[in-house]
């Protein structure tokens, strides 16, 4: 795709083709939703960690007011340290520690040793033997480029998370202290993820409230908004086509040299870049045409419901497996 854009628009650098090339395909995206936008994924909420009693992890703690490391005992330490070697999911600095029933800090390191250090200063009573939990509070999006969750779903108990309705604010006033803990009927928004050496660098987080220290299992149907190319063995999702992408990158590509008039070389001068532009706008149009008509099917399965036309003495389901046809109802 570079190759063709280095042939078909004067001027152009190989790195400037595959920028224009990804502005292009974001555009896309941001066009409608598509099928290849719709996935599924799942959060494994992983409990309270270490437990040693009710609603306590293993060993004790020592803080210092206004320091962002906690050092644990050697109990606590021994927990902590064959954890990370394990290589156990979700990861050490993936959890969540505090003191009961004082405020939730992230973890974003550990020492290897009897050391975590925090993503802020602790601003709680301190000292030393200290009880604590440890548990997973904040979850990542599946992906950077996620947009929206369509439905969050309680595999275990036959329910869904209601995501919508509630805001951070709304929590501090239900739940300063966050003392409630049960199965999990909200996803909250809390933050982007900012952690330095974060596996999950960018992506948003959410609270499951109340806070879960049971092992549950949770799906979600959610829109990302699409991956760009970075690598030479990568491709257009389907059903785009590379024509499609082209044609819109040529576009952006025109428009970049309109703006730029003067700059360009011998072989570019007295283009008419604005003329060009609209050509390639009608030639894209006429070329996604296709891929729309072809992935409507597929993105109208995901959110259509087909009722069956109720008709005294017919039966039949709505699917037949054999044909894999769509019955849609009788005359």
């Amino acid at each position: 795709m570079k190759q063709r854009m280095l042939g078909e628009v004067p001027g152009l650098s190989v790195d400037l083709a595959a920028s224009q090339i990804n502005e292009a395909l974001a555009k896309i995206y941001d066009e409608q939703m598509w099928s290849f936008q719709l996935k599924e994924a799942g959060w494994l909420t992983p409990g309270l960690l270490f437990t040693a009693g009710a609603g306590l992890s293993g060993g004790t703690i020592t803080t210092t007011a206004y320091s962002d490391s906690v050092v644990g005992d050697a109990t606590a330490a021994a927990l902590w340290l064959a954890y990370s070697v394990a290589g156990t999911m979700p990861l050490i600095t993936q959890l969540q520690i505090r003191s009961p029933y004082y405020s939730l800090y992230n973890i974003i390191a550990f020492d290897g040793v009897d050391t975590l250090t925090l993503d802020r200063p602790w601003m709680e009573p301190d000292g030393a033997g200290q009880t604590y939990m440890m548990y997973q509070a904040y979850f990542a999006a599946p992906l950077a480029d996620f947009k929206r969750f369509f439905a969050i779903r309680d595999t275990t108990n036959g329910a869904f998370l209601d995501y919508w309705s509630l805001s951070q604010r709304d929590l501090a006033m239900r739940d300063p202290q966050r003392t409630l803990f049960d199965q999990p009927s909200h996803a909250v928004a809390y933050e982007v993820d900012d952690r330095f050496g974060s596996a999950t660098l960018g992506y948003m987080l959410y609270e499951l409230y109340p806070h879960p220290l049971s092992i549950l299992p949770y799906t979600f149907s959610y829109l990302r908004r699409g991956p760009l190319l970075s690598a030479s063995t990568d491709t257009v999702p389907v059903p785009l086509t590379e024509e499609a992408v082209i044609w819109r990158a040529k576009e952006v590509a025109f428009l970049f040299k309109e703006a730029n008039k003067g700059e360009g070389s011998r072989r570019d001068m007295g283009s008419d870049w604005k003329f060009l532009a609209g050509a390639a706008k009608a030639e894209y149009k006429e070329a996604l045409k296709m891929v729309k008509d072809s992935d409507r099917d597929l993105f109208e399965l995901y959110f259509n419901r087909y009722v069956r036309t109720a008709v005294i003495g017919a039966d039949g389901e709505p699917f037949a497996n054999i044909l894999g046809q769509l019955n849609v109802g009788t005359m």
